[in-house]
C-alpha cells in the first residue's frame, strides 16, 4: 500500500491527516472532556502538539505500524475527529482508537467510522483481531463498540477491553 487509503461512509470521509487540518484539530481536540478520555491528547491542545501529532501519524504510516485517519464530515469538509488502527508487532492484530469533537457526539458518526475502519483492517490489512479499550464509565464508547459487534473481553474495573475477530464481521454489518 503505497498511498494512504481513503475510506467513505454515508456521511464521512476517512483520509490522511494534513497540515490543513491543524485549525480543526485545535478547535475539536482542545477539549478537556476529550483529553480526559484519550491518552495522547493533552489539555490544552496547542499548535505545537498538533504539528507533532501530524508527524507522528505520518511516521507510523511510513513504518506501517499505525493507520490514523482524519474523520471528515462530508457536510462541512473539515476534520471533526480521528480514528486509528495501531498494529501489533506480528501485524495480525490491532487496537482501534478514536475521538470525535463534542459538537458531533450522539449523531452515529463514530459508528460509521468504526465500521469502515474495522472493515479496512480485516479486508485490506488482513488482521485477525481488532481490540479497543475504553473507560468503564464511557457508556457511549461501549455502545458504539457493541453496535459494531465488538465483544467485551476483560476489565480491570477502570478500563474495559473489547475485541472483534475477522470472521465475526459480514458485509451486512457495515453501515
Amino acid at each position: 500500500m503505497d498511498r494512504f487509503p481513503t475510506l467513505y461512509t454515508p456521511r464521512l470521509i476517512l483520509r490522511k491527516i494534513t497540515i490543513d487540518d491543524i485549525p480543526s484539530l485545535l478547535r475539536y481536540a482542545n477539549n478537556r472532556k476529550i483529553a480526559d478520555r484519550i491518552v495522547n491528547i493533552p489539555y490544552p491542545y496547542e499548535e505545537p502538539t498538533a504539528v507533532f501529532r501530524i508527524s507522528y501519524v505520518h511516521q507510523g504510516y511510513k513504518q506501517k505500524t499505525r493507520f490514523v485517519f482524519s474523520i471528515v464530515s462530508k457536510e462541512n469538509q473539515s476534520l471533526i475527529g480521528e480514528i486509528s488502527l495501531h498494529l501489533n508487532s506480528k501485524r495480525d492484530g490491532a487496537e482501534i482508537g478514536y475521538w470525535i469533537g463534542e459538537a458531533f457526539w450522539n449523531q452515529g458518526l463514530m459508528k460509521e467510522a468504526i465500521a469502515a475502519v474495522t472493515q479496512f483492517g480485516f479486508q485490506k490489512l488482513h488482521l485477525i483481531t481488532i481490540s479497543a479499550s475504553c473507560d468503564a464509565d464511557n457508556i457511549a464508547s461501549h455502545k458504539v463498540l457493541e453496535h459494531n459487534n465488538f465483544k467485551p473481553a476483560s476489565s480491570n474495573g477502570k478500563t474495559l477491553v473489547y475485541y472483534i475477530e475477522n470472521h465475526e464481521i459480514t458485509q451486512n454489518d457495515i453501515f
